[in-house]
């Protein structure tokens, strides 16, 4: 894996240090970035689907594809129902 350096405050640092050893265990900094970095994309996704939900056309639309893929879901494998 190829490693860089970054600069950042050093508030920065000492509050993404902090978290790494109070909220995730002890982990490094890059492993606490890392885990920030996913729970940023969650929270995006999340949005996105709130979005989506305030939309009643758009929601329905979502939902009616979701059924079809749910009718390929069946895919021949023995076993399967």
């Amino acid at each position: 894996m190829t490693m860089t350096t970054i600069k950042v405050q050093a508030e920065v640092r000492d509050e993404l240090a902090r978290l790494a050893a109070d909220d995730l265990g002890g982990v490094t900094l890059g492993t606490a970035l890392e885990h920030l970095l996913t729970e940023h994309r969650k929270a995006q996704i999340l949005t996105a689907y709130a979005r989506l939900q305030a939309d009643p056309d758009a929601w329905a639309g979502y939902e009616s594809e979701l059924d079809e893929w749910d009718g390929v879901a069946g895919d021949g494998l023995a076993g399967e129902a």
